[in-house]
């Protein structure tokens, strides 16, 4: 008995002492990828991360959309502390996050000694310019000058298509993105790649693991790979994979009443039969690309394995937003329902539990938040969230209640619970939904007398996410 006691006293410490040391970290965040049921589709993300990781079945954005998505991860920070609240000037995009760029993740990791590099998709507009006002010789020349050629730009604000932001000591970024066919900056020099995309990020991040290996410094790597971003054009490879797949239609596919959904989906007509045929090839297209980024995880765990590194490494797979196919016959993102929100979170890593599940509500906040506490550094901005290691080891530990998601400027923003969700809309529209007996957001209850006092403490608990900061984004 006194062994048996003693050996597990040691194996906790040698736990705490690997979640204790500063770990390498990977980033591998695709883009637009559901949280769903995608990966499920992904053999090697399951073997490699979930089987070896935690999987967090219940991982949400704040807001639905690329550029205000990749800020928040950058900062740390909701959209409505950093501003960024669209993909193009000016109310977002890289030309409006361009000033925030000196105080970044990669900034103060960076700062604290870790090598740091980005492989793929930084911010949307990212190497443009805001267009000139029209008219005048200046807007003539940004409207001949194109993605790649003279945009008007002043000289003393640096090249847009080679410049690099603070922070990165590799910089290995898509100036132009295609699937084939890109435009690359790498540290300021601009390469054009005709090779898949996806393999082109996975050979360059593998390369820097191997150049890691002899040194004993800890290192961080953003990897963002287009896929599965429609048009989803997949490698030669994999062409005729998922010849047999059929798209998912859940009770909420095509919705046919929506008489109790705000206008923006009421309005919508149902889909007919040629462009759910459209949604079917489209869906076929993300699964296809995603194959690759399957690949690209085998080889990225494969380089940490052979230099030695696997075992000091925090991978983490993520998306920086949802995307619906024909749910409430919406397709797309930025908006409150599920398909939308919901993203793939897997980690695995020293300190982190094997082939376990994590059902607590967290959010692409708290996995910056996650990343500050395990490499010790100090971020130069309050985080929104909150770390999730104290999950890692106590499945019941507590946790919020409730989390934030917005849609600055435009439709809605929504507090989600366990088993609720209230969407406010603009004109005192509302939503709200009983999650645990209506997953599928069929039946709007808001103006249901028995959800009276669901929806008497909900209101001001989204009033005060709206505004917080911080602690004070924490729900207990």
């Amino acid at each position: 008995m006194i062994v048996r006691l003693l050996l597990i006293g040691l194996s906790v410490m040698l736990i705490s002492s690997a979640a204790i040391a500063r770990p390498n970290v990977v980033v591998i965040l695709t883009d637009d990828q559901d949280g769903t049921g995608s990966i499920s589709h992904m053999p090697k993300v399951l073997s490699l991360l979930a089987e070896q990781g935690v999987t967090f079945t219940n991982s949400f954005v704040n807001m639905s959309l690329c550029a205000p998505s990749r800020a928040s991860f950058l900062t740390g920070q909701a959209a409505h502390n950093h501003g960024i609240i669209g993909d193009q000037a000016p109310s977002g995009g890289w030309q409006k996050f361009r000033p925030l760029e000196g105080n970044t993740l990669p900034v103060w990791l960076q700062a604290a000694g870790y090598s740091t590099a980005l492989f793929g998709k930084y911010m949307n507009a990212y190497g443009k310019i805001e267009p000139p006002q029209r008219g005048g010789l200046q807007s003539w020349v940004y409207r001949l000058g194109g993605d790649f050629g003279i945009d008007g730009t002043r000289q003393d604000d640096g090249d847009p298509h080679t410049w690099v932001p603070p922070g990165w000591d590799l910089w290995f970024a898509f100036a132009a993105t295609g699937y084939y066919g890109s435009l690359i900056n790498e540290n300021g020099k601009l390469l054009k790649i005709s090779d898949y995309s996806t393999d082109v990020l996975r050979d360059r991040a593998v390369r820097f693991i191997h150049e890691q290996s002899q040194t004993t410094a800890p290192f961080f790597m953003l990897i963002a790979p287009k896929a599965p971003h429609t048009p989803a054009i997949p490698s030669h490879k994999y062409e005729q994979a998922f010849g047999d797949i059929k798209l998912p239609m859940s009770p909420a596919f095509n919705e046919r009443n929506v008489s109790q959904k705000p206008p923006v989906i009421s309005k919508l007509p149902t889909l007919d039969e040629e462009k759910i045929g459209k949604l079917q090839k489209r869906y076929r297209g993300v699964l296809q690309t995603l194959l690759s980024v399957d690949d690209l995880v085998e080889a990225v765990v494969d380089a940490l394995q052979s230099t030695g590194k696997l075992e000091d490494t925090i991978i983490i797979y993520t998306s920086d937003n949802g995307m619906m196919l024909g749910d409430h016959r919406w397709v797309g993102k930025y908006i409150a329902y599920e398909g939308s929100i919901r993203v793939p979170l897997v980690m695995r890593g020293p300190g982190i539990p094997k082939n376990e599940t994590r059902s607590q509500l967290v959010n692409n906040l708290d996995v910056v938040a996650t990343i500050e506490q395990l490499t010790h550094v100090t971020p130069g901005i309050a985080p929104d969230g909150r770390s999730l290691s104290p999950l890692f080891t106590d499945s019941t530990a507590p946790w919020r209640s409730a989390i934030l998601v917005e849609a600055l400027g435009h439709r809605e923003a929504a507090v989600r619970t366990a088993t609720r969700k209230y969407v406010a809309y603009k004109h005192d529209f509302e939503e709200l939904y009983d999650l645990s007996v209506d997953p599928y957001e069929l039946e709007n209850k808001a103006k249901d007398p028995s959800y009276a006092s669901d929806l008497a403490s909900l209101r001001p608990t989204l009033d005060g996410l709206r505004r917080c900061s911080g602690s004070s984004c924490w729900v207990p």
